[in-house]
């Protein structure tokens, strides 16, 4: 089924085609009391701007491995108060693969199972470099990081 603006599922369902569907995604924790639905479910967002004041968003992103190979995923992103990079996730082969904020508490032992989960060592694949594909409001450059 083709995302649309009534497709709500977890985020660690999001698949490529909906981030190309909709590069950002939001969670809907307002709608909590469908019973099938918990914190950890996400929607679309209507727009390819990256809006301020809020928290918590999913924005697409292309990330490159410190050994070059290039993969599709999502960070994510708040820019209330200030602008702040979060976890992100890669969508590698069918799958999901969390990758930790260095601020994580474990998020040293979490780099060496998204290494393994690549099929790589850990010098191969960070620093992982990203570049947001939606832009920041007010912005004309893609916003960019790397989780080290």
């Amino acid at each position: 089924m083709s995302p649309s603006l009534r497709t709500r599922k977890p985020a660690d369902q999001l698949k490529l085609e909906d981030l190309e569907a909709f590069p950002i995604w939001e969670f809907a924790i307002d709608e909590e009391e469908n019973e099938e639905q918990d914190e950890t479910w996400v929607r679309p967002v209507p727009s390819n701007v990256v809006a301020p004041d809020l928290y918590s968003l999913t924005v697409a992103a292309d990330f490159r491995t410190a050994s070059g190979e290039a993969i599709s995923g999502a960070v994510g992103v708040t820019t209330a108060e200030e602008f702040e990079f979060g976890h992100g996730a890669l969508l590698h082969e069918g799958k999901y693969i969390f990758v930790p904020s260095a601020k994580f508490p474990g998020a040293k032992k979490e780099r060496e199972e998204v290494a393994l989960a690549l099929g790589m060592s850990v010098k191969q694949v960070f620093p992982l470099k990203f570049t947001l594909r939606a832009l920041v409001e007010g912005e004309t450059i893609f916003r960019h990081g790397e989780f080290s």
